[in-house]
């Protein structure tokens, strides 16, 4: 029967794939175990399915299968279950994306052995976005981010921001709270996670202009966090000129008052930041070498 139902997952009707799948995980839970590197085959392939609904049906029957299916036969398909669920995690379907950010946190049981390592790249590479869906108009993938987050975080080894997941601000609803999560967050990633603040920022400059509004907002306040922070004259100069152009013209075009509202206090926090005269330098310094550049090449003999 499991022979059967595998062969027909690729057929040309997206309502036979997907019931098939359900067949598979619907089996008598001892089958199920015995089957559980066919089944999850089925459900990698399935992750990447044209069809919304195969796609929905695969990252349930994968957060189903996940809680009883042994390390010897999660741990092969590990790293390419991980880069799947990522891309899930941008889908408009709140559902897909609910499951996916969920399905991430289960994974992380896998996630201790002999993978650790890769798996840990892989959740460096979805935090940055499992932060901005923390307050996202969706209640279910807020709820799942902040479950995931709590499952996979302890492996960063970083005691403040294992903490910082145990404050109100994390599990609160409000906007005023979450700003001030994001503001200790990007304390925590300047002062132990250096090394990774450059790929965080490109990550989150990424989602300024992502299609949920609120998520707009969210990567606006933390980019702009992490920079009024950050004593890295590295990081300012790759990002501040960057940033700081791109609030000023998301602060008159952008048609949602959170965004404008968001990019005017960023704006602010820019602005009142130590940091701000370095910036102010970094900018001198390249206007500076613009001039320079310009010059006739006798003057710049003398």
């Amino acid at each position: 029967m499991v022979q059967a139902l595998c062969r027909h997952v690729s057929d040309d009707s997206p309502t036979v794939r997907r019931l098939c799948l359900r067949g598979l995980v619907q089996m008598p839970s001892i089958h199920v175990l015995q089957y559980t590197t066919q089944i999850l085959g089925v459900i990698l392939a399935l992750l990447d399915d044209s069809d919304e609904s195969v796609q929905l049906t695969a990252v349930s029957c994968l957060l189903m299968v996940l809680e009883s299916s042994s390390r010897d036969a999660v741990e092969p398909v590990l790293l390419n279950l991980s880069i799947r669920l990522r891309n899930l995690q941008a889908c408009m379907n709140e559902k897909i994306r609910a499951n996916a950010y969920a399905a991430f946190g289960a994974l992380s049981t896998y996630g201790t052995g002999p993978q650790r390592d890769s798996f840990l790249e892989q959740f460096h590479a979805a935090f940055p976005r499992m932060v901005l869906h923390l307050h996202e108009d969706d209640l279910s993938v807020r709820q799942a981010c902040r479950s995931t987050l709590k499952c996979v975080a302890p492996l960063m080894e970083i005691d403040g921001i294992n903490a910082l997941l145990n404050t109100h601000w994390f599990s609160s609803d409000h906007r005023s709270d979450y700003e001030d999560f994001l503001r200790e967050l990007a304390r925590q990633l300047t002062q132990h996670l250096a090394s990774r603040v450059d790929t965080y920022m490109a990550s989150i400059i990424q989602a300024f202009d992502a299609p949920w509004p609120v998520v707009q907002a969210n990567a606006v306040y933390l980019c702009s966090s992490v920079l009024s922070l950050s004593d890295d004259k590295h990081i300012s100069a790759l990002f501040y000129n960057q940033v700081f152009d791109m609030l000023v013209g998301k602060m008159s075009r952008s048609t949602d008052a959170i965004v404008r509202a968001t990019c005017s206090s960023a704006l602010g926090l820019l602005l009142k930041s130590s940091n701000a005269n370095s910036w102010k330098d970094v900018r001198l310094d390249r206007v500076d070498s613009s001039h320079r550049g310009h010059e006739p090449e006798s003057a710049r003999r003398l």
